[in-house]
C-alpha cells in the first residue's frame, strides 16, 4: 500500500523533468542530485539503455566499417549523441571514404578532443591503425 500511494502522488514521467522547486527529478520522483547515488545495477542497466541507443544510430549511419572502427563511431556518438556526432561531417566524409587518417586527424582537431583528452587520443589511434591496444 506504501509503494502505491507514493506512487500515485508522485506520478511516473519517463523522462527527466524539473520538479516544482527546479531539481531535475525522473521515474517516480527520483531526484538527481550531486552527490546522490544509484546502485551499481541500475547505473549498468541506463548504461546498457544508452549503449543501444548509440548502437542504434551508428547502423542508422550506414557505414560498413570493421570492428575496431565501428567501436570508435559507436564510442563517440555515445559521448556526443548523434545530433552532436553528425556535426563532425569532415571525419564522416573521410570515414566515408576509407580514409582513415584523414578521420582521425579531424578527430582531434575539435573542441571535443579538447574536452575528452586522452579518450580522444585513443580513439583517433583506433581510426587510424584498425586496431584496439585496450
Amino acid at each position: 500500500m506504501e509503494a502505491e500511494l507514493i506512487k500515485k502522488h508522485e506520478g511516473y514521467r519517463d523522462s527527466i523533468y524539473y520538479d516544482t522547486v527546479g531539481v531535475p527529478t525522473g521515474g517516480y520522483g527520483h531526484a538527481f542530485l550531486p552527490g546522490s547515488s544509484l546502485p551499481k545495477d541500475i547505473w549498468d542497466e541506463i548504461f546498457l539503455y544508452d549503449y543501444n541507443i548509440a548502437v542504434s544510430d551508428y547502423y542508422s549511419l550506414e557505414l560498413d566499417l570493421d570492428p575496431v572502427r565501428r567501436a570508435v563511431i559507436v564510442n563517440m556518438i555515445f559521448n556526443l549523441g548523434i545530433s552532436k556526432f553528425l556535426g563532425f561531417r569532415k571525419t564522416l566524409a573521410y570515414v566515408r571514404a576509407g580514409e582513415y587518417e584523414k578521420a582521425a586527424k579531424e578527430m582531434l582537431n575539435s573542441k571535443w578532443a579538447g574536452q575528452v583528452g586522452r579518450r580522444a587520443t585513443e580513439l583517433a589511434k583506433m581510426m587510424r591503425t584498425g586496431e584496439y591496444n585496450g
